[in-house]
């Protein structure tokens, strides 16, 4: 009997431990939506970078068209000045708060071309993320919602 509760118990932490690990992740692929019309815009690949911050890029935007695919950065400042938006870091200096919070990064929004504050809390089925853009405290941002594509 204390050989079976002993399994149990392990059983039960190493599953606890596996669903947690897998549902903190902020990597992968993200599919962003467009605020009016809810449609999908873009897909944006966030990676870990070797210091453990995280940074996401455009990897494509909806349609897929090869319009679309052309289309710069115009309303960027500095670097990011008329850059291809297919490649564009738009996220970048996010660290891992807790399991599920990531803060003290940065968001560019292309449309306006502004750099923004940025925190992103992630759900706790790691299926979407609400990416949050501020200028003075979080609590009087914008939130978006994207959802995990892969």
């Amino acid at each position: 009997m204390r050989e079976f509760f002993n399994y149990l118990v392990c059983i039960l932490f190493l599953t606890a431990f596996a669903a947690s690990a897998w549902s903190g992740e902020l990597a992968g692929l993200w599919q962003e939506y467009n605020d009016d019309s809810g449609d999908p815009e873009a897909l944006i690949r966030i990676e870990k970078m070797g210091d453990d911050r995280y940074e996401g890029r455009i990897e494509k935007i909806l349609p897929d068209t090869e319009k679309n695919a052309e289309l710069i950065c115009t309303k960027c400042s500095g670097r990011l000045h008329n850059q291809p938006l297919l490649g564009l870091r738009i996220l970048s200096g996010l660290k891992r708060h807790d399991e599920l919070t990531f803060e003290g990064g940065e968001i560019t929004n292309p449309d306006d071309g502004k750099t923004y504050r940025c925190n992103i809390r992630l759900s706790e089925d790691g299926n979407t993320i609400e990416v949050t853009g501020y200028l003075g405290f979080h609590w009087a941002g914008q939130s978006e919602t994207w959802t995990k594509v892969r």
